[in-house]
């Protein structure tokens, strides 16, 4: 009888090709149409059932193999940052493709079901499509999940920040910087105010929130000798805390309200994403993981057991809010920036090949562990219950 390892030389050069035409396709989220086409028909081409469009998203997808229980999910992601795969995202499909597909040749019992999901980066219509997923119930009848994502280090579990992005567009009324000023209405003036308020707007923060904000001027005005008559700031706002980040961003729309109604400028706001919230990391899931990639001389970071603090947010954070998940990070280089070239060349699955196997291998294993083992799948459901009363 076949093992992991045997499958995973059948299906290596297989995995790798799929990843690199990602890799080139490099979509931006919401408009993967290749990226998901592609990956979507792979897995048909071996025996998985598709749904797509899933959830009334173009580029999302629900495949799954088996039948009975449990029920284990897998997270793929394939959007691209407009510098490319600076994320590693092409490197995930691979990781839940190669995984999906050698575990459905391994399963006597359960479901394998693969989640395509556009847009992590918080692009175009979809972005956070596993929010939108989570909160229409996608993943309540699962048992488990994992998620993956390329790294600079091998590591196990995850913390995220909540986040919110909205966009501030505030009308004014044009007119001649010099010559009639009193008849304009300057949106520009506006936008600065509610920039300088948001600013001012941290120290109503405690210092356990971490909150962060951040804020760019998208647009603000066509000629230095006309009044600006439309300005536009968007603003991304993190805490580690998803009940305080709720307060503090209903707060700053009040206080924009209130900036644009003393100016007299008109003012729209729109929501970029939904909201992404912190993270509830499964011991259980993630120690088994450890475990398996210490059989593999490697010896991870098991972020669910140290103190540091989230740097950065992601939407399976709200996936892990509906259902036990489990996370690993695959070590692709040392010392990357996220979403730099450096990052984006080590991204290339034929540069990451020896640890995206790795990777697919560790996983396989912790899922064929803990499907056989019905006191690991109570352990399971039981931390993920101690961790929402917390």
């Amino acid at each position: 009888m076949k093992g992991v390892n045997d499958y995973l030389l059948d299906y290596k050069d297989d995995i790798l090709k799929l990843s690199k035409s990602i890799y080139d396709f490099a979509e931006l989220g919401s408009s993967e149409y290749k990226s998901s086409g592609l990956i979507s028909k792979r897995l048909e081409d071996a025996g998985f059932y598709v749904e797509m469009p899933f959830m009334n998203m173009d580029t999302a997808f629900r495949a799954e193999f088996g039948d009975g229980r449990p029920y284990i999910g897998l997270l793929a992601e394939y959007d691209a940052l407009p510098n490319g795969h600076s994320c590693g995202h092409n490197l995930i499909s691979a990781w839940a493709y190669g995984t999906a597909v050698i575990l459905s040749k391994m399963i006597n019992s359960g479901k394998i079901i693969v989640f395509g999901t556009p847009s992590e980066e918080g692009i175009g219509p979809y972005a956070g499509s596993k929010a939108i997923m989570a909160s229409k119930g996608a993943f309540d009848d699962l048992d488990f999940v994992i998620g993956m994502h390329p790294d600079d280090r091998w590591a196990v579990g995850s913390k995220a920040l909540a986040d919110a992005e909205m966009e501030f567009t505030f009308i004014g009324r044009a007119s001649h910087m010099a010559a009639s000023p009193c008849h304009g209405i300057n949106a520009l003036d506006a936008l600065v105010a509610s920039y300088n308020a948001i600013n001012s707007l941290r120290d109503w923060a405690r210092n356990d929130r971490h909150i962060v904000i951040g804020m760019i001027i998208k647009e603000g005005g066509k000629a230095s000798n006309v009044v600006p008559d439309k300005a536009v700031l968007e603003v991304d706002i993190r805490s580690t805390s998803y009940d305080f980040l709720i307060r503090f961003v209903s707060k700053v729309k009040r206080l924009v309200k209130s900036i644009s109604e003393g100016f007299g400028t008109k003012l729209i706001i729109r929501d970029l994403m939904p909201v992404y919230s912190e993270y509830k990391h499964n011991y259980t899931i993630d120690n088994i993981i450890e475990d398996e990639l210490k059989k593999i001389n490697i010896r991870p970071y098991n972020i669910d057991k140290s103190d540091e603090i989230a740097s950065g947010s992601t939407d399976e954070a709200n996936v892990s809010l509906r259902v036990p998940t489990g996370h690993i990070d695959v070590k692709i280089g040392n010392n990357l920036p996220g979403h730099s070239e450096e990052f984006r060349l080590a991204a290339d699955p034929y540069n990451a090949s020896e640890n995206l196997i790795k990777a697919i291998r560790a996983t396989c294993n912790s899922v064929l562990r803990i499907i056989n083992d019905p006191e690991i799948l109570k352990k399971v459901r039981s931390d993920f219950n101690e961790s929402n009363k917390a």
